[in-house]
């Protein structure tokens, strides 16, 4: 081997060595990153307090508790995002056994419970009936509503529906069905879900034992507000438990031991900040969620609320009527916004002294089309004028089959159609509106506009006078029939719709129900009634990562099915 031979070895060697060094000084490959768990709780933000784990009294029925109530109180019916029923089959069923006369049964499935591990009974069920009912009430009222004499049990939020009369319930023990025979025929019998508190709590609160209730219940005569009678006692001791004993007190926070409820949650905590719900493992019903829990946070106003949704901190929200700015900063921090129609819907009222060709001359000079286009695409696109006084596309298909053959007007103006119909004589039109509500201000600048181009002057009705029409927000409510009944009696009328509403209420099939809405919507559009603008927009906002969270059209309302929601993201 030459001289260069072996100084070429040596060198190869001295690299290889270098080489071998160097490797054992390098840092080991670094151990991958454990995986974060995915999460199984989510939380939904609410805007209000919670003050009262009972969301039907007069005083508990405030969008927070009813809120709270949507994810705890189960019962054997719910409404959907458009408001329309879904029976419970997870925990019994309702049933129409006859129509005349209406005869509606009840049935329980075995082995449902309360969150506390008491059976789901009978009993619940007929003492929601004496809640609901007002059965036993005998006061008489002045006109302020206040009682002058006699006894009204429950505070209710609502006032017992007077065609919802029934008989006293027959129970059916071995087969766990409750029956109720109602006085007259009653279009909304499959709204009527009976369960409320849980009659064990109740009885507890009242000092008094379920069987002294149930016998009360089953045998205290049916009140007569003409004829008055000294108080139940044990009627009264529930009364007062059901009325106040769910309220937080002054101050301070519901008591989470009341928080007895059907559904799949129970409270775990409660603060004035937020309600902290469990997933429960007994629970035997339909609706059993993926996650394992929920925090309800609690916001005292819709700009703290967008804040907290916008800034990640909450995962679930329903945050009402947007403007186009809010909107766009929601979905720049990568929030998924679903916008859509709530049940508030603007209508523009004439009195019952406005003359039928200034009605008729309005109602032609209005431009629908380009009101709903400057005041609400922007952020709702799908917006369209609202073709109905009883409805809204809040209710899906149900509006949909009600606006078809409803004769309502066009969506466009008509400026000289208008005049024809005034002849073309000069006319006043005085409205009265809410200053300070940005759409109702936006409407009547409108107005004004539109009518100048029919010969209409349109201006502001002052204090000391009677306006000639009214811009009326009316909060729809989800069944025809209770609307129809309550538009009529909040002064929409005509020659025709009272007639046509009393046929309305001896009818129990849905699509007999439609059609009688049909009727009394072309009643009113054909006296020049008054004028459907368009609904309020509603949006539901959903962090990201999180899946199967419908859109409500309830203003304030938690998102229906909580039972599909899901979060993919750690």
């Amino acid at each position: 081997m030459t001289t260069r031979s072996r100084s070429l070895l040596r060198a190869a060697a001295l690299i290889v060595t270098a080489t071998i060094g160097l490797s054992a000084c390098s840092a080991p490959e670094p151990a991958p990153e454990p995986e974060k768990p995915v999460r199984t709780s989510l939380t939904v933000g609410v805007v209000g307090a919670l003050t009262s784990f009972n969301a039907a009294t007069a005083q508990g029925a405030t969008p927070a508790n009813r809120a709270v109530s949507s994810l705890l109180d189960e019962r054997l019916g719910s409404l959907d995002g458009d408001l329309q029923v879904v029976p419970n089959n997870g925990m019994g069923r309702i049933t129409r056994v006859e129509g005349d006369p209406l005869t509606v049964s009840y049935e329980l499935f075995p082995d449902r419970t309360w969150s506390d591990g008491t059976a789901v009974s009978l009993d619940d069920l007929l003492f929601g009936w004496a809640v609901s009912s007002h059965f036993f009430d005998d006061a008489t009222y002045d006109a302020q509503g206040q009682v002058v004499s006699g006894t009204r049990y429950f505070q209710t939020a609502t006032a017992a529906d007077p065609n919802a009369r029934t008989e006293r319930p027959t129970l059916n023990r071995a087969k766990d069905t409750l029956t109720l025979v109602y006085d007259e025929p009653f279009a909304d019998w499959n709204r009527q879900w009976m369960l409320d508190r849980p009659v064990h709590v109740i009885a507890e609160k009242a000092g008094v034992t379920v069987q002294q209730l149930i016998t009360a219940i089953l045998t205290t005569p049916e009140g007569d507000p003409s004829a008055p009678v000294a108080p139940n006692p044990v009627l009264a001791a529930a009364a007062a438990a059901w009325n106040t004993g769910f309220d937080a007190p002054a101050g301070g926070v519901p008591d989470a031991a009341s928080a007895i409820a059907a559904g799949p949650w129970k409270v775990s905590g409660v603060t004035a900040d937020a309600l902290t719900l469990e997933r429960r493992d007994d629970y035997q019903g339909a609706h059993y969620p993926g996650l394992t829990g929920l925090t309800v946070r609690f916001f005292p106003d819709r700009a703290t609320q967008l804040a907290a949704m916008t800034a990640g901190e909450i995962d679930i929200a329903n945050v009402g009527d947007l403007d186009a700015e809010q909107l766009k900063a929601l979905t720049d921090a990568e929030v998924q916004v679903t916008t859509g129609p709530t049940t508030q819907t603007l209508q523009l009222r004439f009195a019952d002294g406005t003359p039928a060709d200034l009605r008729e001359a309005v109602s032609l000079s209005l431009d629908r089309d380009a009101l709903v286009k400057e005041l609400l695409q922007e952020v709702r696109p799908e917006a369209r004028p609202l073709q109905s006084f009883l409805s809204s596309p809040a209710t899906g298909q149900l509006y949909t089959d009600l606006t078809s053959g409803n004769n309502a007007p066009a969506t466009s103006a008509d400026p000289d159609a208008a005049r024809s119909a005034l002849e073309d004589r000069a006319a006043v039109l005085r409205v009265a509106y809410d200053s300070t509500d940005d759409l109702s201000s936006a409407v009547f600048t409108k107005l004004v506009t539109m009518g100048a181009k029919a010969g209409i002057a349109v201006r502001a009705a002052t204090a000391e006078e009677e306006p000639d029409a009214t811009l009326s927000w009316v909060g729809e409510d989800e069944s025809l029939y209770r609307s129809a009944r309550d538009r009529l009696a909040e002064g929409v009328d005509g020659p025709d719709a009272q007639r046509t509403f009393r046929k309305l209420t001896t009818d129990t099939d849905p699509v007999d129900v439609l059609a009688g809405a049909k009727e009394i919507d072309r009643a009113l559009f054909t006296a020049y009634a008054g004028v459907p603008l368009f609904e309020r927009t509603g949006a539901v906002a959903v962090g990201k990562g999180v899946q199967g969270v419908a859109y409500t059209s309830e203003p304030e309302g938690v998102p229906p099915s909580f039972w599909t929601w899901s979060v993919t993201t750690p």
